[in-house]
């Protein structure tokens, strides 16, 4: 039943309006509408279960955990949509790279041209690009949303622009629209294998944007490391899974399968050592390198999303045995059912495992999301005696949004300051208030006005220490801004 759901599924994502290659047209008319009535029931169902898993993922992992101090009320719709969508642009992102990478690589013409089939695959590259380019933008108006604490029918102008500026995470979306969306237009007049190389290569960046602004490695300690990292990751997971998805697609019936698939097994080994090697560093990098917190991890939400993550790993790391083992031989000898269907069902395990990425991105470590550790980190800078915070100084965010957190939110009785911050770093502020407010620090390092109703972000101090401040426009309203 698995199998078939993702045979369907994979049908599907041939390009409207043309045939999957050699696929057969001596079906009779009448047999076509029940065929495509199953084939859209598989893809119904495929899609229900994958945002059921990444739901119920997020349940475990508790990144679908409501803001426990109220202030935000962006909504429920963005508490939905913002994985969902993420999810949809990680697919999308997935079917651009793959078929791209069966038109460049795995299905190569005698010479410079790509052959029919591998111009029908760039086709389909321009339609996965244009859902990707709908999925990101999605993402990133739920984003901003979330990041404010408003629904996205209250957001301004002036907020969606600071966001899309000055905002990582709104810099990367802008940036891997302009990638996918160039792809969009260009991919479907793509004749020759080095523009389809080319293309590739920008598929692939428009992935690695993302991965080093806005990932958790992106923010530990060893910068480089961890960004580097987890664009190795991104690309050879997105290599391997885009590709065999795009190998069931566009090989299906092909008299050149076996040679693809045997092109296809080379790459996917490279991209699953690559994978497992990135991931488990990819971990030990977010855990901070210590054994305590790796330790602490174990039995938690976010713990058991890393196990079921390296146990769908392990399980491919299997299926690519059998395939070596036996699938791709009897392929060779002209059997290629049972390719088709190991195929299918690895392909079904990549895309779940896929959603568990998705849901463990959004969740918080346990070492990120302890409130002590919080007050321990801030209260040696500013109040002496026991492991007390700062003013000012609160668990406000829900969870650990990385790049997305506002440092800090002001409403109509306070200030509220979520973390400590980097030094010259953006500082991001959002008045959720209509009254215009200052942000003063006491020593002059810094003084911005925050007109009501907007997000803004201001350099923090290039220095690291305790910076209290205050504002003018009321004597209660105090805080302290923590660079570290």
């Amino acid at each position: 039943m698995t199998t078939g759901r993702a045979a369907g599924a994979t049908a599907l994502a041939e390009a409207p309006g043309t045939a999957a290659a050699g696929t057969s047209t001596a079906a009779a008319p009448e047999d076509a509408a029940p065929l495509r009535g199953r084939v859209l029931g598989a893809v119904a169902a495929g899609i229900a279960g994958l945002v059921a898993l990444l739901l119920l993922a997020l349940a475990v992992g508790g990144g679908g955990q409501a803001d426990a101090s109220g202030l935000d009320q962006s909504g429920r719709l963005v508490d939905l949509g913002l994985p969902i969508s993420a999810l949809a642009a990680r697919v999308a992102a997935l079917g651009t790279v793959g078929t791209l990478l069966f038109a460049a690589v795995l299905l190569p013409g005698p010479g410079r041209a790509l052959p029919a089939a591998a111009q029908r695959a760039a086709r389909a590259a321009s339609l996965w690009a244009a859902a990707w380019v709908g999925a990101t933008a999605l993402n990133a108006l739920f984003t901003v949303s979330e990041l404010v604490g408003v629904p996205p029918t209250s957001l301004t102008s002036s907020s969606v622009r600071i966001f899309v500026t000055d905002v990582a995470a709104g810099r990367a979306a802008v940036a891997v629209i302009a990638a996918a969306g160039f792809l969009a237009l260009v991919a479907r007049r793509c004749r020759g294998t080095a523009s389809a190389a080319l293309l590739l290569a920008v598929a692939l960046s428009g992935l690695v944007v993302p991965a080093v602004l806005t990932g958790h490695s992106a923010a530990a300690d060893n910068h480089l490391l961890a960004v580097t990292n987890l664009s190795v990751h991104v690309v050879s997971a997105a290599v391997w899974v885009g590709g065999l998805i795009a190998l069931l697609v566009h090989g299906r019936g092909r008299d050149d399968l076996a040679p693809a698939a045997a092109r296809f097994s080379a790459v996917a080994l490279v991209c699953f050592l690559a994978t497992g090697a990135s991931g488990l560093l990819a971990a030990w990098l977010v855990l901070g390198g210590d054994t305590d917190a790796l330790a602490a991890v174990t039995g938690t939400g976010y713990g058991w999303l890393l196990v079921g993550k390296a146990a769908g790993l392990a399980a491919l790391g299997v299926f690519g045995w059998q395939h070596r083992r036996r699938t791709l031989p009897a392929l060779r000898a002209g059997r290629r059912r049972a390719f088709r269907r190991f195929a299918a069902l690895e392909a079904v395990v990549m895309l779940a495992t896929i959603a568990l990425a998705v849901a463990l991105s959004a969740s918080p470590p346990p070492a990120a999301s302890s409130p002590p550790a919080v007050a321990q980190s801030v209260a040696p800078g500013a109040q002496p005696g026991p492991a007390a915070p700062e003013p000012g100084i609160e668990d406000m965010a829900g969870h650990d949004h990385g790049d997305l957190s506002v440092t800090v939110l002001i409403d109509e009785t306070r200030f509220h300051v979520s973390a400590p911050v980097s030094p010259d770093t953006a500082v991001t502020v959002h008045n959720a208030t209509g009254t215009e407010v200052t942000i003063t620090a006491v020593d002059g390092s810094f003084d911005v006005v925050v007109p009501g109703g907007t997000l803004m972000t201001f350099p923090a101090p290039d220095e690291p220490g305790s910076y209290p401040f205050e504002s003018r426009h009321s004597a209660s309203f105090t805080g302290v801004l923590v660079v570290r």
